[in-house]
């Protein structure tokens, strides 16, 4: 039995709790922790920081006159609050009872951690902040919940950025450490990210926070979904009956979401991609969402999450059924149209339609074969349009693209992916650019497109030119944020470090 635990604090991480009880018992072995606080004989311990498994078996093993509860530790010092908050009563309670009794195997893959591109980050973070702050009135500190949530870039109570600690969260092998000065620091990160992008997630953070403090009323995905369309149909991105309208909606969504917050926030939405992650999100199909791109579109509506959870029905797609009633008796509709027919000798159907606008719609649609019986045909042949010279307009439009390309890459500021949408945009032309006849164009807009990684390598060396320029020290760390990347990316960092080669 435990003789005692350290006292818990506020959206701690229970992680955090062993790792405290650890360094105060001066317990060396980690193999001897588990041993001793979950009873596992086999190499069963800690599977995850993020999702602790065994619970039972630890709060069995506690004092009797501990009032520590299973319920207590997940929903107030694990993430499953935050990884279930989208899903059904019966998917939770899946995961809370793998967390309670144990899985033997990894809870990421149930909650579909392990298949998204939405990745949590690889080591525990932390605000310098909150942990000097913690240093001074408690003497110690420790590793809170929110930090490690996917696009959690700022402190909500500092207002300044998170930062990588030294611990890494994506090896079940490591041991149990603590938030000290082995593995955190005071120093602040330079934040060099627009002041809109602080606001943005900010805002986002407050609906994580919601999600955590408060045991929500699970919804099922149909019930998101319907949702969705319902705030869409009211901003009128979405039909009466819920057929949404996909490219006003990703126009909207792009406009409210900076790209490169988007980047930060690990969900870019590539309109020249048949199936973005956008368009997939508002069908109603089975597949996994990350919590964050839900929050991400709840902001987007400019919806609290709590109203989502505090909704109890929803519309979503419907059938509009018109029940028509005529006001004339039929035979009198038919005589007003033989006469229109009458009275226009040598007109077509369509010029007969706008002559008996209304008394031609109703015939058609309710007496369409009398209709078809008694109204004239008249053939007449159209004129052929001239013929489009397409060599000549390949050469214009080609002109035209290689003089956009010319403006994004002189473009101040940070880099502009040179992608067919940014080429498009840069000369004010829509889709019809893509035209298959315009084949020259259609082939230096191929080669001149570039790739995530070789954009990124274009970001970076901006980045060191402007740090050179402005005689600044050239470190990884500074470079990624003078880029504007995220932390937490190991491949970026790793890239970031093969450029600064070039330069020494």
């Amino acid at each position: 039995m435990i003789n005692f635990l350290p006292l818990i604090y506020e959206d701690e991480l229970f992680f955090s709790v062993i790792s405290r009880y650890k360094q105060i018992c001066g317990m060396g072995s980690k193999r001897a922790l588990e041993m001793d606080l979950f009873r596992i004989y086999k190499r069963m311990g800690r599977k995850s920081v993020l999702f602790p498994q065994y619970l039972d078996t630890f709060v069995s093993n506690l004092p009797p006159t501990s009032k520590l509860s299973i319920k207590d530790i997940i929903n107030k010092h694990t993430m499953h609050p935050f990884y279930t908050s989208f899903f059904s009563w019966e998917k939770t309670q899946l995961v809370f009872n793998a967390m309670k009794k144990g899985y033997g195997r990894s809870i990421e893959n149930m909650v579909g951690l392990a298949g998204s591109k939405v990745k949590s980050t690889n080591y525990l973070r932390y605000c310098p902040m909150c942990f000097r702050e913690d240093m001074e009135k408690l003497g110690e500190s420790y590793w809170r919940r929110l930090p490690q949530v996917p696009g959690a870039l700022y402190c909500p109570i500092h207002k300044v950025l998170y930062k990588d600690s030294k611990v890494v969260i994506t090896d079940c092998r490591n041991d149990f450490y603590c938030a000290d000065e082995d593995t955190c620091n005071t120093e602040l990160m330079v934040d060099t990210n627009p002041i809109q992008f602080k606001l943005l997630n900010l805002r986002y953070l407050e609906n994580v926070s919601y999600l955590f403090k408060q045991n929500v009323n699970r919804k099922d995905l149909t019930f998101i979904i319907n949702f969705y369309v319902d705030r869409l149909r009211e901003r009128g991105i979405a039909s009466t009956g819920g057929t949404l309208y996909i490219d006003r909606l990703i126009e909207a969504f792009l406009s409210y979401y900076p790209s490169d917050y988007l980047e930060l926030m690990q969900s870019v939405v590539d309109i020249e991609q048949e199936t973005n992650w956008l368009k997939r999100f508002v069908r109603n199909n089975n597949k996994n969402r990350s919590p964050l791109r839900h929050l991400l579109f709840l902001q987007f509506l400019g919806i609290d999450v709590e109203e989502l959870y505090k909704t109890n029905s929803t519309t979503g797609k419907q059938t509009i059924v018109h029940n028509r009633t005529p006001k004339f008796d039929i035979e009198e509709r038919r005589e007003k149209w033989l006469t229109i027919i009458k009275d226009n000798p040598g007109a077509n159907r369509s010029e007969l339609k706008q002559i008996g606008k209304g008394l031609h719609t109703w015939i058609y649609v309710n007496d369409r074969d009398w209709y078809d019986h008694v109204t004239p045909r008249v053939k007449t042949r159209k004129q052929k349009k001239d013929s489009i010279d397409w060599k000549k307009r390949d050469e214009e439009c080609l002109g035209l693209a290689k003089s956009a390309v010319g403006k994004l890459l002189r473009a101040e500021g940070k880099p502009i992916r040179l992608m067919p949408s940014t080429i498009r945009r840069t000369i004010g032309v829509t889709r019809w650019f893509n035209h298959a006849k315009l084949q020259k164009t259609r082939q230096y807009i191929e080669e001149i497109t570039e790739t995530i990684e070789s954009y990124r390598v274009r970001k970076i060396k901006w980045a060191i030119e402007e740090m050179i320029n402005q005689g600044e020290k050239l470190t990884v760390y500074k470079v990624q944020l003078k880029a504007g990347f995220g932390g937490g990316n190991k491949e970026i960092r790793e890239t970031i470090a093969s450029v600064l080669r070039e330069y020494k």
